[in-house]
């Protein structure tokens, strides 16, 4: 027996105890990382609600939705859903999506628009009536920040819905999922 092997090996309970441990350190340094864009604007005194209030967010900004209906519609006849952001200002984990994912979606043709859940950001609803972020998203039932939803011209769920971040490895394939369901409820006339 080496001089530095330890007499007692640790229990599980401990093992898990140290992994969860290890696991909460690494989720509250990833999400430090996250908030830091949004802590230096907030010490330079960029104050994010009033950059956001127009629609796009300050550091990668995506199509603000401003008339959801005429959008969507439109969005349908080229046989695609419009996929819908919900997002707040200062959002580190918005950030990280639309840096990594829907920017790219953007370019590649899928109408991808952005809109900020609070009561502030003016917006025409699937009824082409007024409305705002905030009342929008308690029509959907969105209280997180980010979701993403997937929706036909009527303004209906068409794909599955994502809500959060998600686990970065899988993000990609939870969208196509849901934009191969959406398209092929358009392309049924079940959109």
């Amino acid at each position: 027996m080496s001089a530095f092997a330890p007499i007692v090996a640790p229990s599980r309970a401990a093992a898990a105890r140290r992994d969860l441990a290890r696991g909460l350190l690494a989720g509250l340094l990833f999400a430090g990382a996250l908030a830091a864009p949004a802590v230096a604007r907030a010490a330079a005194g960029t104050d994010a609600r009033a950059e956001s209030a127009v629609g796009a967010s300050p550091d990668t900004p995506l199509p603000a939705a401003r008339r959801l209906g005429a959008e969507a519609r439109a969005a349908a006849a080229r046989g695609q859903p419009l996929v819908l952001m919900f997002s707040l200002p200062g959002c580190g984990y918005c950030e990280q999506l639309r840096r990594s994912t829907y920017r790219w979606l953007l370019r590649d043709g899928v109408p991808v628009e952005q809109l900020e859940m609070v009561s502030g950001y003016a917006l025409q609803g699937f009824d082409d009536r007024p409305t705002d972020g905030a009342a929008l998203a308690a029509r959907y039932g969105v209280h997180l920040a980010p979701t993403v939803l997937f929706l036909g011209p009527d303004g209906r769920e068409i794909g599955e819905r994502l809500v959060g971040a998600g686990v970065p490895d899988f993000y990609g394939a939870f969208v196509d999922r849901s934009l191969g369901q959406a398209r092929a409820r358009l392309k049924a006339g079940g959109g």
